[in-house]
């Protein structure tokens, strides 16, 4: 037996079910860079292919909407982080750290908000750069939270050291 995800009337979260579908989609092929190309161990470090399929989504809705549209989907990530009263919950634990509702809340929402802030802070251009070279250094192989930050802190010429311990690592 099967069972249908989207109806044709229903949606999810008071979203209709056609921006549930391409949102889905989005996400759906960012995969093919964030766990395909830069793979990363699903268990152990979720995160890192979940929350950059995450910001990824957010690209596509900027790229193909504008930011208006691209703004309406980062509301549905802090809206997701919301569903755990935005929690100071750590993005970088293992699957098994987190309650069902913790981990969606989190992974989808949370650790793809953390991008927003290692953006703000590297700046547009050296983001886009860690960004490029993230996927480069890792194409074909396994990244960790270690490797990324250690990246992105090269990128940036900085020491991200406080915004990780904010956000990604567990005390």
């Amino acid at each position: 037996m099967t069972y249908d995800l989207y109806g044709p009337d229903t949606g999810q979260y008071g979203a209709p079910v056609a921006v549930m579908l391409e949102s889905v989609m989005a996400h759906e092929v960012a995969h093919q860079w964030f766990y395909n190309l830069v793979g990363n161990d699903q268990i152990e470090q979720p995160w890192l292919d979940e929350s950059l399929a995450q910001f990824a989504t957010w690209q596509y809705y900027a790229d193909r909407y504008g930011l208006g549209a691209a703004n309406g989907f980062k509301a549905s990530l802090d809206a997701r982080w919301a569903r755990v009263e935005n929690a100071d919950i750590k993005v970088g634990q293992p699957v098994s750290a987190y309650t069902a509702k913790e981990y969606s809340a989190i992974a989808y929402g949370r650790g793809a908000l953390f991008f927003f802030a290692l953006r703000d802070q590297m700046g547009q251009e050296k983001f886009d750069t860690f960004m490029q070279d993230y996927s480069r250094q890792y194409a074909w192989d396994i990244a960790t939270t270690d490797g990324l930050k250690s990246l992105a802190e090269k990128d940036c010429g900085c020491d991200l050291t406080k915004l990780f311990s904010e956000w990604i690592y567990a005390k």
